[in-house]
């Protein structure tokens, strides 16, 4: 880029307890190209105590466990560019990364929000296995589909996405209430009902899998946490509500259970559902074979997706039974 009256970026990173990680995406970060080089880089992170980073705008947070979305709501505000980016602490940047992102940004005025392609890499198969179910940001399959093209999205995800820091101040911000997860993602249906948003699958960063199975279930549980936080924010309005209903297992089970009470014979057929399951998983995620190293991982999508699916449920119900017995009168004894 590098012309004159190119608009100010700053690069907003929020941390807690990953210092190695936190170092390995500075360093990316800067390598990536100029316009990283030249940037703003704003650390917010929550910690017993502040300590010195060379070379980037340091805030300290308390231990007060506010969560993500105030964590980022702190770094735009103290941001200075007229353009915000915003990476996750375990990701790392590729090679003309923050250039291709904050491009769009810069070339065309009714481009408010940019959203970069998320990608692994030297892992194990589960984690290039989550990469192909979408997660993080999309994934693999964002890239697919977009076919090295830039297209317009509605879906733009903090671990690598750009944004005009006024339209994200317009729009309120990042909801502080999910803490774990989701906030991002009413932030971009908010700017998106603003103006165009891009997805760019040039800028690319690398996100550090869960690669675990036990990982991907408990990510999964806050994910469902949030995934209830959310739609309480959108007032349950009805496109919320058809998403848990549509996605939610409970329901499936109930009614099964209840079509098994007038055919109980329908119960021998259980094995050729969960085998119709994976086969569906499969036919779904076929793009994965046209890429080598994902390939060797997509026998493996059914087995993750069902993890993703009973941790996102049970997420949810945790969040919904906590909520209320939070909110429910108590009565004192005489």
């Amino acid at each position: 880029m590098g012309e004159r009256g190119m608009p100010r970026v700053s690069i907003v990173v929020c941390t807690k307890d990953r210092p190695d990680e936190l170092v390995k995406a500075l360093v990316s970060i800067r390598a990536s190209d100029d316009v990283a080089r030249a940037a703003e880089i704003v650390v917010v992170e929550e910690a017993d105590a502040p300590r010195s980073i060379p070379g980037v705008r340091y805030i300290h947070l308390p231990r007060e466990n506010r969560g993500v979305g105030y964590a980022r709501n702190v770094g735009v505000k103290a941001a200075t560019g007229e353009i915000v980016v915003f990476i996750d602490d375990d990701c790392e940047a590729e090679k003309g990364w923050a250039e291709a992102l904050v491009r769009p940004l810069c070339e065309e005025a009714e481009v408010i929000g940019v959203a970069g392609a998320v990608l692994v890499r030297d892992c194990n198969l589960i984690g290039y296995t989550e990469n192909i179910l979408g997660f993080p940001g999309g994934g693999l399959r964002f890239v697919h589909q977009a076919e090295g093209r830039i297209v317009p999205t509605r879906h733009l995800t903090t671990c690598n996405c750009a944004y005009r820091r006024r339209v994200v101040l317009e729009v309120g911000g990042f909801i502080e209430e999910a803490k774990f997860a989701g906030e991002d993602s009413i932030l971009a249906e908010r700017v998106t009902e603003r103006g165009r948003c891009v997805y760019v699958p040039s800028a690319i960063v690398y996100h550090r899998p869960r690669g675990r199975y036990r990982a991907i279930f408990q990510w999964f549980i806050r994910r469902g946490q949030s995934e209830i936080v959310c739609v309480r924010k959108r007032a349950m309005d009805a496109p919320s509500l058809w998403f848990l209903v549509r996605g939610s297992w409970t329901l499936r089970g109930i009614i099964f259970a209840a079509l098994c009470l007038y055919w109980p014979r329908l119960v021998v057929w259980v094995p050729a559902g969960v085998v119709l399951y994976g086969v569906v998983q499969l036919w779904r995620t076929r793009f994965a074979l046209a890429y080598p190293i994902h390939r060797m991982a997509w026998w493996l999508v059914p087995f993750v997706k069902i993890t993703m699916d009973i941790g996102n449920e049970l997420g949810r119900w945790k969040e919904l039974i906590g909520h209320e017995r939070s909110t429910s009168p108590r009565i004192s004894g005489s």
